[in-house]
């Protein structure tokens, strides 16, 4: 009986040993198996989490095993173009974009390609695309395009804004789309816009300083890289002077200490910009992949921001938003 005992737990731990095997025979296969694809990703102000949320989901693929490689522009044209010029193109299956200035500098030189774009807010406008369904080019990827009525519906809930301040760069075309587009509303929500232009480091205190004269009740801050790497003396100049500031990108929230960000969720548009490249590296030309968005309006409130500047959000709205404290 009792070899007999020993025989069959003898048994089982054999079972289990070649269980263990097959499993991790099968991983490695699995492994083994999947297509190496390498992708150059090409960004204009360091890595977002839109990048974080690319890689993420290329990674998890279970048909490639996809090595990306990052260029950074560091906030330099010029640095820009050397990247651009000296990237070899034949040794990557895909190039990645981040904003409308990498995409469309890197649509000028690379024709055969696919490139796949991420954070271009209005990607028809801007050229990159003929239309959404179908680019008619060798682009696909992800906008950050946000519903500005549905933005301001909820700006309504918190403030009265008469005189909204629209803080940008001159250098970047991104933002006379997204003025133009703010410019329909005016009529409906009752603001005017005060713009105050920046043309490079020397002229933000000027821009600050039109601001306060102006007595503006908010300033909107667009989807510009320039004014997001700057905003860190920005931001904390407009909130010593107690005028609110509204943000597109939920960073200046988190970072800088802006009041409030209404727009997509970074991380969740680069893993909408991965499931197209992923359609791509599986064999579909960019024309045949339509340029996506979120659809969800993502919120992001500073409440220490709110206090210093007296303003109290209603129980319901920050129930459905990203808190900072």
């Amino acid at each position: 009986m009792a070899n007999h005992f020993r025989s069959g737990r003898g048994m089982r731990a054999l079972l289990l040993v070649l269980a263990v095997l097959c499993a991790f025979t099968g991983a490695s296969s699995w492994g083994a198996q999947r297509k190496v694809r390498k992708v150059a990703m090409i960004l204009f102000r360091g890595e977002t989490p839109s990048e974080q949320g690319f890689k993420d989901t290329v990674h998890a693929s279970r048909q490639f095993q996809v090595r990306c490689r990052t260029f950074d522009a560091g906030q330099r044209k010029e640095r820009l173009q050397e990247i651009l010029a000296t990237l070899d193109p034949s040794k990557y299956d895909l190039i990645y974009t981040f904003g409308t200035v990498a995409t469309q500098s890197a649509m000028e030189r690379f024709k055969d390609v696919p490139i796949v774009y991420n954070v271009v807010q209005r990607p028809v406008e801007a050229g990159v695309i003929r239309n959404w369904l179908s680019s008619g080019n060798n682009v696909t990827g992800a906008s950050n395009i946000v519903g500005m009525e549905s933005a301001f519906k909820t700006l309504a809930l918190v403030m009265n804004i008469r005189k909204l301040g629209f803080i940008y760069s001159d250098k970047d075309p991104a933002s006379q789309i997204q003025r133009e587009e703010l410019k329909k509303l005016q009529g409906r929500f009752g603001f005017r816009i005060v713009d105050l232009p920046v043309h490079g480091m020397d002229s933000i205190g000027g821009a600050i300083g039109q601001a306060v004269a102006a007595k503006v009740d908010a300033v909107f801050f667009p989807a510009d890289s320039f004014i997001k790497a700057t905003a860190g003396m920005i931001v904390p100049a407009l909130n010593e002077h107690r005028i609110p500031t509204v943000a597109v990108i939920p960073e200046l929230v988190r970072e800088n200490g802006a009041l409030i960000s209404l727009g997509p969720d970074y991380y969740e548009l680069g893993q909408v910009a991965a499931r197209n490249a992923l359609e791509v590296l599986a064999g579909k030309r960019p024309t045949e992949v339509p340029s996506r968005t979120v659809h969800s309006l993502h919120i992001c409130i500073n409440l220490k921001t709110a206090d210093r500047l007296g303003i109290t959000f209603p129980l319901q709205l920050l129930s459905m938003s990203t808190v900072v404290r």
